[in-house]
């Protein structure tokens, strides 16, 4: 695995952005140093994602690469499936200012594009238990965080910190519950509620260390009620990458979808 990956990971799976508030002194000081191993400008990854289902037919395997940069007043992310061939260019490109509004829109190949809305935001990402919401929302920034007790998972003694989203926000969930580990300052749970009840459950299956930094690499999905589990494996990376703006042009992007004569063979 590429050593790099660690904070691009991060910068995936909690999308830190914008001015840090808290609910005390204890909490933001808490919250400021887990957000502290995720800074980067940029950067860009590859993983897989895949989900298990009871149902054949609903299975899904692809191979993704992600590309992020971060600005003072805004971070753009960019999804891209490179695998299957079937499937390969379809795209979602996402960007949120500091006040917290979501744009962007998806891609399919060969030329359709759909707007980022508010209505397209509990929207699954290539059929899994991702949204657009979850690949967009920047929790640990919102302004009501509170640490609400501790909880011991495998060796590490975890803070358990809850989040709630302020009225302006783009949010469906009520609630956002994040086991962190205390002395590693990786999270190895996350929960997701919605009018109270569990919604969406994230359990980081596997981290890796690099300079000190621990991050999570492997992380397990679960909507409530359903059998079927999406995992996201992120295996290189590189992080502090300046990435051009014209990366996210709708025009780069239909550079990679194949083109007639490759969907034809």
């Amino acid at each position: 695995m590429n050593p790099q990956i660690h904070a691009a990971l991060a910068a995936v799976l909690l999308l830190a952005m914008g001015p840090l508030f808290a609910a005390d002194p204890a909490t933001e000081e808490f919250v400021g140093k887990v957000l502290e191993t995720q800074n980067t400008a940029g950067a860009v990854i590859r993983g897989k994602l895949s989900v298990e289902d009871p149902s054949p037919d609903r299975a899904v395997a692809v191979q993704i690469r992600i590309r992020l940069r971060r600005d003072p007043n805004v971070t753009r992310l960019l999804y891209q499936v490179l695998w299957p061939a079937t499937r390969k260019g379809e795209a979602l490109y996402l960007e949120r200012s500091v006040p917290g509004a979501i744009t962007g829109f998806s891609f399919m190949p060969p030329d359709k594009t759909s707007p980022v809305n508010a209505a397209a935001l509990a929207r699954a990402y290539l059929d899994s238990d991702l949204t657009v919401e979850d690949l967009a929302e920047d929790f640990l920034h919102w302004p009501s965080q509170k640490i609400s007790g501790e909880e011991t998972i495998g060796t590490d003694v975890c803070k358990i910190l809850d989040s709630r989203p302020p009225a302006s926000a783009q949010s469906t969930y009520s609630l956002v519950r994040t086991w962190i580990s205390a002395e590693r300052l990786v999270p190895l749970r996350i929960e997701k509620f919605r009018d109270g009840r569990p919604a969406k459950r994230f359990t980081i299956q596997k981290t890796t260390r690099h300079e000190g930094i621990w991050v999570p690499v492997v992380t397990s999905v679960q909507s409530a009620g359903q059998s079927r589990e999406t995992i996201l494996e992120l295996s290189r990376g590189e992080r502090d990458v300046e990435i051009p703006l014209e990366e996210f042009t709708l025009d780069r992007i239909r550079q990679l979808a194949p083109t007639a004569a490759d969907r034809k063979q």
